[in-house]
């Protein structure tokens, strides 16, 4: 066995695995798209005889926390051969990414589960879920007129406008993915969906959609708005849709009330559990983390069973982070201090689930000096 980074040359193995692990074909004529795109990924595979067995990408990528960019490793493509399943070939893959992102400075891993218990026993949680709502177009009520308009961007304008609205909204959240003009034009606005954006009577952007509409279904992928005048007109552009489909389907971030706000909130609703993260490198992760305001140190003894390197006590102070020794100490494992940092979970629950350790008091003082602001994810890789 031999796991090594696949090069340029080994690609087509690494898309002939993927095609029969996730039951799609690339198309000869988007070949070249699939090169330049796998180009930018670090691929990890497991070789026996030379023949490729199974493999996972790296994505170089950054979230955001507390407005502070993080650089992330995104997981993705993690396939393997049929008759290779179940003898461990993942399990080294993903210790070995492990150890590539630490070396890297990715301090934090996101990936998208095909089983979240699975990637549970390797330290990843989850920590982003979504809401998934089908309307009825009966139900599709418009708002009187609102101010600003509403227009449909052209492919050569470009990302900007719509990336200055993404930034804007995502300092309501952490855990959002930076995204680059790549990512927008390959990631985000692909196979027909269109580029809706609303602006105020100033002609200041302030909200966009990212929709598509098809056999009869308006899919909204991204609902994004910054003031609530810029909810109402794109949702009024979404009920202008009432001739054209029966259904509207929308995702948005958990915590989301849009169902409050409609006449019949007695929508189909659907919770879905999203993305997980964990982080890679506790003692870097935990230097960059905004604490707010410290006052008395505090300890945190962190386990993580599929990298050493993060446990240990850790105490935080006004001073920074050192790694050290204490007997006064919370303890948690890797897993719970990823869902904690991140905005998912509060302290109180974590507690009384058996996941944080400790003295109580202590307890509410980490609550004191970590994030408030909730965890979404949105993207897909």
């Amino acid at each position: 066995m031999e796991i090594r980074k696949l090069s340029d040359e080994e690609l087509d193995k690494s898309i002939e695995l993927s095609e029969y692990a996730f039951q799609y074909k690339v198309k000869k004529e988007d070949l070249q798209k699939r090169y330049e795109m796998l180009r930018k990924h670090e691929i990890w595979g497991e070789f026996e005889d030379g023949d490729l067995i199974s493999k996972l990408h790296i994505l170089s990528l950054e979230i955001n926390i507390e407005d502070h960019i993080f650089s992330m490793g995104g997981i993705a493509g993690v396939a393997t051969w049929p008759e290779h399943r179940r003898k461990g070939s993942v399990t080294r893959l993903l210790n070995r990414a492990l150890l590539s992102m630490k070396n890297k400075g990715q301090t934090i891993s996101l990936l998208h589960p095909f089983n979240v218990n699975f990637y549970r026993r390797f330290g990843w949680e989850l920590t982003a879920s979504v809401n998934k709502y089908t309307i009825e177009k009966s139900d599709l009520t418009r708002y009187q007129d609102v101010p600003g308009s509403v227009c449909r961007l052209k492919n050569e304008e470009g990302n900007s406008t719509l990336n200055t609205i993404y930034e804007a909204w995502f300092k309501k959240y952490n855990h959002l993915l930076v995204r680059s003009d790549y990512w927008w034009n390959n990631h985000v606005f692909t196979d027909g969906y269109n580029r809706i954006v609303y602006k105020d009577e100033n002609g200041e952007p302030k909200g966009y959609l990212c929709c598509k509409a098809a056999d009869k279904l308006l899919d909204v992928q991204e609902f994004v708005y910054v003031t609530e005048n810029a909810r109402r007109a794109l949702w009024n552009f979404i009920c202008q849709h009432d001739s054209m489909v029966e259904k509207v389907k929308i995702v948005a971030p958990a915590g989301d009330q849009l169902p409050y706000l409609l006449d019949n909130p007695r929508i189909h609703q659907e919770h879905y559990p999203y993305f997980m993260a964990r982080i890679v490198d506790v003692e870097a992760f935990l230097r960059k983390y905004p604490f707010k305001k410290v006052g008395v140190p505090l300890s945190i003894t962190v386990t993580d069973e599929k990298a050493d390197w993060n446990n240990g006590t850790y105490t935080i102070s006004e001073d920074g982070i050192s790694k050290e020794p204490s007997e006064e100490s919370i303890h948690m494992d890797v897993q719970t201090l990823t869902a904690l940092l991140l905005g998912t979970q509060k302290t109180a629950f974590l507690y009384e689930c058996g996941k944080l350790m400790g003295d109580y008091s202590a307890i509410q003082r980490l609550e004191n000096i970590i994030t408030k602001k909730p965890a979404a994810f949105i993207d897909f890789f």
